[in-house]
């Protein structure tokens, strides 16, 4: 579904590559969580999944891009959204309307979705998302979490084949976060949507994604099973990452009890785990 071949890319502001020489293969249906240091290339990459690499941001780019078969390089951003929903980090970058009801019909419309389909959707994602409660505010009023939510209304609303989200939970409440994680592991599961998740919050991400690439230094430095990856305190440390609550926790109690700890790879084990030690 998504291929990546060979691609290097260089702001025109900068004397290097922030991305050298990549390539990677997204299949369908795949949960991807991108993580690395801030400034290591992940927003770059996922610019490229839409178009906005090379199309809107300029610069020097080589290699190819390939999404859902169509190369990228012939296709505009506009044509591509219909395939690639892209939520940006900066949620009000995103915004482009007066209301909430007009943002999330906004891209519906501009897909030639009838009325009466586009009310349907409205209806559906503002209780998929619960936030039916502020369909008549204005966007300026919304607070960015609001903001973040809605922009994620209107790409589910306009239903592509895969979400590519920046951040999407930064600015959200816990209980926002919990329902935005049940949202994208039905549209996964069920809908088999390709979801691609840049995500700072490595304990979000180990409940969430099934695959996990570590970017550093323009290069892919790890590129596997979610399980494995965030496990892997050395691994992630030496790439200036925070490694997930549970499983410092549980290297921890491996090493104060210098007895053999499995380390959880999901929080579900981890209860398991502490169940069975404390009988």
């Amino acid at each position: 579904m998504i291929d990546i071949h060979k691609v290097s890319f260089q702001y025109l502001s900068s004397s290097t590559n922030i991305l050298d020489n990549i390539s990677l293969k997204i299949e369908k249906g795949e949960f991807v969580g991108i993580i690395g240091p801030t400034g290591c290339g992940k927003s770059t990459l996922c610019y490229m999944l839409n178009g906005l690499i090379p199309h809107s941001i300029k610069g020097y780019f080589s290699g190819t891009v390939s999404v859902s078969g169509k190369k990228l390089v012939n296709e505009s951003v506009e044509e591509m959204s219909a395939i690639v929903g892209y939520m940006l980090q900066e949620p009000s970058f995103q915004i482009a309307t007066p209301n909430v009801t007009s943002e999330i019909a906004f891209g519906m419309e501009n897909l030639g979705i009838s009325r009466e389909e586009i009310l349907n959707r409205l209806d559906r994602v503002l209780e998929t998302l619960s936030i039916n409660y502020i369909r008549n505010r204005a966007t300026a009023d919304l607070s960015e979490g609001e903001k973040q939510r809605v922009i994620l209304a209107s790409i589910l609303a306009m239903n592509p084949q895969i979400l590519v989200l920046d951040e999407c939970s930064s600015m959200l409440d816990l209980p926002s976060k919990l329902n935005l994680a049940t949202t994208l592991k039905q549209l996964n599961k069920n809908e088999q949507k390709t979801i691609v998740m840049i995500e700072h919050d490595l304990d979000y991400l180990l409940e969430l994604a099934d695959r996990i690439i570590l970017i550093n230094n323009g290069q892919i430095i790890a590129d596997g099973p979610t399980a494995k990856i965030l496990t892997d305190i050395e691994l992630l440390r030496a790439n200036d990452l925070v490694p997930p609550t549970v499983v410092s926790l549980f290297q921890e109690i491996q090493k104060e009890s210098k007895i053999a700890v499995e380390i959880p790879s999901s929080h579900s084990q981890a209860t398991e785990i502490l169940r069975r030690m404390l009988k």
